[in-house]
């Protein structure tokens, strides 16, 4: 015998987080998991089927910049590591002066746009329980588990201490991320009114490569004049619950790109803040909302919470394939969304639940999108037509067409093709003489690809 040594066991490395928090339920009297959100879209406890098992070592993982718009950060909450927050590298910290010519004196890891200073500490709590949902640190036993090992977060305080601001001061942040490298920008802000200088920042942000993913707000409303979720170019995220269906507060409407979860939503809580406090017309005890004996950790739900889901996910996205446009981004994220409420596209949920899993093993080239956004009647040569506006486009289009299913029955008649490609504009005249009775009317379009895929959207006609 030349040599001996012990032969020690070796295990296969688990996908799943040790986080505490991300292993157990009930820590607030729920019967459901901590966690239990993101789980829900994929980062699940399961080793081989979690999200999480479909990325290389966090060491092979592209850091991909998120630009978290909101109220700060609370940098010195345990549970975020330094390594996760971004770091401008042509600025040199502390010696007062503005050295990458950007506009901004010593912007070493963000801006704070409300006190025009580079110090964009968190002092409301919002913005940390954003940040926490994407950026959390993983596998350091401790709290919970975020999403994205390899993110950097650039810290863009837009909202006061009491959580309010003006659609300038987002706009300004937009504009600054997307000119200092963010790849996914996420506002988990709004308000009523659309406004020009948000349109333009979106628009701007999006034309410098970055994707911008927007809360749809928590008024139970149309986004339609709700800013800046109603904005086109903004993906706008709405809020499901735990029986994943549309949260009764999540607002509504054409803007709705995809859902995520947004209820009883766990992340981190900044120090000194209790960002449900004070909230007009939700009654809330002081504290109620914090978790664990050190209580540094927060839940709370709405629209907020869901948009960091999916910028988290975008940004794993964009950690494995850096050369992804913005379009591409999207596409992967509501083409393989888990379809819910209304079959196809609906105002409610947009595509879907996002589903994490379907979407990073997606392709970014195979898509189909199918919405309708109007159904009227008009009047043409004399005669009533029932007017189809929408899109219906593919990555490979094949065709499509107009249904029509009569009240009280599951029969759909096919009215009307689609030859060409449309995107917002009119997809159908029907001829009116096809609605013979009174009452709901269902109308569906259906986009086919030359693979044979199709996909669907709905819209009803009340006929008295």
């Amino acid at each position: 015998v030349e040599w001996a040594e012990p032969n020690y066991c070796r295990d296969k490395q688990l996908a799943v987080p040790n986080d505490p928090y991300f292993r157990s339920k009930g820590s607030w009297g729920q019967d459901y998991d901590d966690q239990w959100a993101i789980k829900r879209v994929g980062f699940t406890e399961d080793d081989e089927e979690s999200a999480w098992a479909l990325l290389p070592d966090e060491e092979d993982l592209k850091p991909v910049v998120v630009a978290v718009v909101d109220s700060g950060l609370d940098w010195n909450h345990a549970d975020i590591a330094w390594e996760s927050i971004w770091r401008n590298e042509d600025e040199i910290p502390g010696n007062n002066k503005d050295d990458d010519g950007n506009g901004y004196v010593d912007d070493v890891i963000g801006w704070n746009f409300i006190d025009d200073d580079n110090v964009p500490f968190d002092y409301d709590g919002h913005g940390t329980f954003v940040t926490g949902i994407i950026a959390a640190a993983t596998n350091n036993g401790r709290g919970i588990a975020g999403l994205n090992p390899a993110v950097r977060i650039m810290v863009l305080k837009a909202l006061n201490a009491f959580g309010h601001s003006r659609a300038s001061f987002v706009a300004e942040a937009i504009f600054y991320a997307a000119n200092n490298g963010a790849r996914v920008i996420n506002v988990s802000v709004g308000g009523r009114g659309l406004t020009r200088v948000e349109q333009e920042a979106v628009r701007y942000a999006t034309s410098k490569g970055a994707i911008v993913v927007v809360a749809s707000g928590n008024e139970g409303i149309e986004t339609k004049d709700y800013g800046p979720a109603g904005i086109p170019e903004a993906f706008t995220v709405a809020t499901t619950d735990i029986d994943d269906r549309r949260a009764s507060f999540s607002n509504w409407g054409q803007a709705v790109d995809i859902a995520a979860p947004g209820v009883d939503v766990l992340s981190l809580r900044a120090r000194r803040t209790d960002l449900m406090l004070g909230i007009p017309g939700i009654e809330y005890e002081a504290g109620k909302a914090f978790v664990g004996e050190d209580r540094r950790y927060y839940r709370a739900s709405g629209s907020s919470f869901a948009a960091p889901i999916v910028s988290a996910v975008a940004s794993l996205l964009l950690a494995l394939h850096p050369e992804y446009t913005p379009t591409q981004v999207a596409r992967l994220l509501t083409q393989n969304a888990r379809d819910i409420e209304v079959p196809g596209w609906d105002q409610l949920t947009g595509y879907g639940l996002l589903d994490a899993r379907a979407a990073l093993r997606g392709d970014p080239d195979r898509w189909i999108e199918a919405r309708v956004e109007g159904v009227g009647a008009v009047q043409q040569d004399g005669k009533v037509y029932i007017e189809v506006r929408g899109t219906a486009d593919a990555g490979r289009f094949a065709g499509a067409r107009i249904e029509l299913a009569a009240p009280g029955t599951e029969a759909w008649k096919t009215v009307a093709q689609v030859e060409r490609p449309v995107r917002r504009g009119r997809l159908a005249l029907v001829p009116a003489t096809h609605i013979d009775r009174p009452g709901e009317w269902r109308l569906r379009v259906v986009v086919r690809d030359a693979e044979g895929g199709e996909r669907e959207s709905r819209a009803s006609l009340n006929i008295q």
